[in-house]
């Protein structure tokens, strides 16, 4: 069984959701093998969570049990889900976070199924360190969504947390053709201050930001060192990078901000 798991928690809080997990799925002598996929995702950043998640989940098999948590809603009344899609399951809170990987995994009219995750004596008792101890307000993804996600990997299915319900969706949006060229949202930024925008293909035409060319290149090599450019990226959208150096420095862009690429 492979068990994913994505946070903005740091290195520190993903150990004690795997040792939920571990001491619960070792009652049943179930083998686990665990992935991470990011801890350093932006604190309460979710759609950087989304993107990150939807970037990898195609690459994992049926059957994985995919774990994310990006909650600033934790605590508050906002649910926690088990969602369906492309056979595999995806565990967290209903804010957004799962839907893009969920859905894209999905065959073309088809949505993924999500059921909330209930209060069971079940999940609480493998909470916060076993039966008797009350689950934290502010650490759902220990309490709730490790031992939720060990009970899947023991058989249970997603139907079996609770009810079925109609979960938050969260979209990039597309980017639009312009009079001047292309407008897009700069989804996300990586470690490399590469800019990830919600537009995926380069277009054909020759490209600036804010009145800087943009080389249309096949790999980052191909521009000189420093120089600008724009090029597909292998996560499947199109980025904006400067050839060893960062294009979220040099143009001052952040994730959320709306560009205008101009037509030159």
């Amino acid at each position: 069984m492979i068990i994913t798991l994505l946070t903005d928690f740091g290195s520190f809080y993903p150990a004690q959701m795997k040792g939920v997990i571990l001491t619960k799925l070792k009652e049943k002598a179930c083998d686990v093998s665990f992935v991470d996929i990011a801890h350093d995702i932006p604190p309460q950043d979710v759609r950087a969570g989304a993107f990150a998640l939807l970037s990898s989940a195609a690459y994992f098999p049926p059957g994985t049990i995919q774990i994310a948590v990006v909650d600033p809603g934790v605590g508050t009344d906002r649910l926690g889900v088990a969602m369906e899609g492309g056979g595999q399951i995806f565990v967290g809170p209903d804010n957004g976070l799962l839907m893009p990987a969920a859905r894209s995994l999905c065959p073309p009219g088809v949505a993924p199924q999500a059921y909330r995750i209930a209060p069971s004596s079940e999940i609480l008792g493998g909470g916060a360190g076993g039966p008797g101890r009350s689950v934290s307000s502010t650490f759902h993804g220990r309490d709730i969504f490790a031992p939720a996600a060990a009970l899947l990997a023991m058989g249970r299915i997603p139907a079996s947390m609770g009810a079925r319900v109609r979960p938050k969706d969260l979209d990039f949006g597309e980017a639009r053709r312009t009079d001047h060229g292309v407008e897009a949202t700069i989804i996300y930024v990586d470690r490399f201050g590469n800019l990830i925008l919600n537009l995926r293909k380069v277009p054909a035409f020759p490209l600036s930001l804010s009145g800087v060319k943009l080389k249309r290149v096949r790999t980052y090599a191909e521009a000189r060192r420093i120089e600008p450019l724009i090029t597909q990226g292998g996560h499947g959208f199109a980025e904006i990078a400067v050839n060893q150096g960062s294009a979220a420095e040099a143009f001052r862009l952040k994730a959320g901000d709306r560009i205008e690429l101009e037509e030159i």
